[in-house]
């Protein structure tokens, strides 16, 4: 089975992610935004079940295993940073250190994040102008 998803971030990309992890088997379980307000009105569009604006909130929910970064740098680096902090996980990123997707997960959950990868590059390639 492949790991529960949180999603940092709401913009056209998300919305774009969350449908493509989806697709590809990925039960998306929790979605982060900048307001309690935009968090819920993404979730319930892409009928995600949980939602807050809180960081710990997603970080530490039981069933995400793996998070998604669809945020400017700044704050990306700082939930990363949190999200290999709260247990042993490694991080991957899309394309980069400037990648707007960054997608952190349990190390041993090798293959899980390769299928993410692949989510994640072609949600990026459908989303960019």
């Amino acid at each position: 089975m492949l790991p529960g998803v949180g999603v940092f971030g709401t913009s056209l990309t998300a919305r774009v992610i969350i449908p493509l992890l989806k697709d590809e088997g990925f039960a998306v379980k929790a979605l982060w935004g900048r307001t309690q307000e935009e968090a819920e009105e993404l979730a319930k569009e892409m009928s995600v079940p949980f939602y807050t604006s809180r960081i710990d909130e997603v970080l530490l929910h039981q069933d995400v295993d793996l998070v998604c970064i669809n945020l400017p740098p700044p704050l990306t680096r700082q939930i990363a940073v949190k999200t290999l902090g709260e247990s042993p996980r490694g991080a991957w990123r899309a394309d980069g250190w400037t990648s707007e997707v960054t997608v952190v997960g349990r190390p041993w959950k090798k293959q899980q994040r390769l299928e993410t990868e692949k989510a994640c590059l072609e949600a990026k390639s459908l989303a960019a102008p």
